[in-house]
């Protein structure tokens, strides 16, 4: 026995005093997992380190486990059930998406132009060509300049056809300047119209003169009878066969005298149309002289109005350089070409010499630009109420912006009111502007209210809004 500093007797240590080095095992209850209490010396302070053992997890079937099952008939039954379920389900669905879309009112097929349409045409004078290049001389690239200035992708070349040959150029011009004019619009993707067959063809024409075809013509006449449906194959057998070949696939029909005519004419135009559709040609009917119709402002919009409620396309030729002769002042012309552009057809413009060119190319660009909206192709066309020299009109289309026009045509202020005019909302941005001196804002416009467009005297306006409907 050993004694310590302060008296304390030390004893010998018993075993039974000793620690447990080995790690025993104590169970707590039957179900709880393993405990394991080991003693260590490390730390010196004799703590005891517990070791729990962790609890047995479900990690699901065996293979072995899942092939007692394969073969039970209650699990075979349940996996065909919903094997027929679930296809029985997918084909449901599907049935029901076919019905749901065949039974979907259809939406209307949206209207489109014939390229003959889309495009307002300048009319080029082959004997009197503008120099559009200002190089002292008239080439075919004045042409495809002048056409790109214009904003136009067509041009109309008059009476190409010789009224004796079908199948050659008119002689009142030179063969090889219409060749390289034909050629240079050709390489351009320039569509090129000219007028088609005479209604009534000169005493010398073959046709008429060797009598082989009689019914071509009508009884004592030498009329042509476009309800003959020889002469129609043989027609147009003679655009496709020549005049695609020069590169000519546009042509107006001659307007008729009688209103009979008119209709066997419009109706013979749709039948060689439909055959040359094809080859990218196309016949219409419908030319209109506008010139005839400036006599008053009173007249001219009556004849605009006249146009809308037919169901034809119409061709507006119109000369400004002649309308400038008969109107007065001559502001009203801009404001007439202003209306031709964004009304239902397609103008026909005439008149370019150098000097008007120059003076008006921007001008009729925008109005080009115009042309290419959608609603001022296909869009509804309503005019609003107005005074007597005031033209106003609305193209609306769902689902694209529409254009209110209005020109003012009196020597006095003018308001316009197109609320009325349906899918019109209350406000609308400035598009266009055409002031009485002719000169065209197109930036900064601001907008208008359109239940009120206020308009100067000789004064005109596009305005673009977003349909309401």
């Amino acid at each position: 026995m050993t004694e310590d500093k302060k008296g304390v007797s030390n004893g010998p240590a018993s075993s039974e005093m000793a620690p447990q080095e080995d790690g025993t095992k104590v169970p707590l209850t039957n179900d709880d997992p393993e405990v394991k209490f080991t003693s260590t010396n490390n730390p010196p302070n004799g703590d005891a380190k517990i070791d729990i053992g962790t609890a047995p997890t479900f990690t699901g079937l065996s293979k072995e486990d899942l092939m007692k099952y394969a073969d039970d008939p209650f699990w075979v039954r349940l996996r065909w059930f919903l094997f027929i379920l679930f296809w029985a389900g997918w084909l449901l669905m599907l049935i029901l998406a076919i019905v749901i879309i065949i039974q979907a009112p259809r939406c209307a097929a949206k209207e489109t132009l014939e390229w003959v349409q889309e495009s307002a045409m300048v009319q080029y004078d082959i004997n009197a060509p503008v120099d559009v290049n200002n190089n002292g001389e008239e080439t075919p690239e004045d042409l495809i300049q002048m056409a790109k200035d214009l904003g136009v992708t067509t041009v109309y070349l008059k009476d190409l056809i010789n009224p004796l040959d079908f199948t050659e150029i008119n002689p009142t011009y030179n063969a090889d300047d219409v060749n390289n004019i034909l050629k240079e619009a050709t390489n351009a993707g320039l569509h090129v119209v000219t007028d088609f067959v005479d209604n009534e063809v000169p005493e010398s024409n073959p046709w008429y003169q060797n009598g082989s075809n009689p019914d071509f013509f009508k009884p004592n006449t030498r009329e042509l009878n476009y309800a003959n449906t020889d002469l129609l194959t043989k027609l147009a057998g003679l655009v496709s066969g020549t005049w695609y070949g020069y590169g000519v696939k546009g042509f107006l029909m001659p307007t008729a005298v009688s209103e009979g005519d008119g209709v066997l004419m419009k109706n013979a135009s749709i039948t060689l149309s439909e055959t040359l559709k094809t080859g990218g040609g196309a016949v219409v009917y419908g030319e209109t002289e506008v010139s005839t119709m400036l006599n008053s402002v009173s007249v001219y919009k009556q004849f605009l109005m006249e146009q809308v409620d037919e169901n034809d396309w119409a061709y507006f030729k119109y000369n400004p350089k002649i309308a400038e002769s008969t109107m007065s002042p001559k502001e009203m012309v801009h404001l007439v070409t202003l209306s031709l552009f964004m009304v239902r057809g397609t103008p026909i413009l005439d008149g370019f010499n150098k000097e008007y060119f120059d003076q008006n190319k921007a001008f009729i660009k925008s109005l080009s630009d115009f042309r290419g909206k959608e609603s001022v192709q296909v869009g509804n066309i309503t005019f609003a109420e107005t005074a007597d020299d005031v033209i106003a009109y609305a193209r609306v289309e769902k689902g694209t912006p529409g254009y209110a026009v209005a020109v003012n045509m009196q020597d006095a202020p003018a308001a316009v009111n197109f609320t009325s005019i349906e899918g019109v909302p209350g406000k609308g941005e400035n598009e266009l502007k055409l002031t009485a001196n002719a000169t065209i804002l197109q930036n900064d416009l601001g907008s208008s209210q359109l239940d009120s467009v206020s308009l100067e005297a000789y004064e005109g306006i596009v305005v673009q809004f977003v349909p309401n409907f």
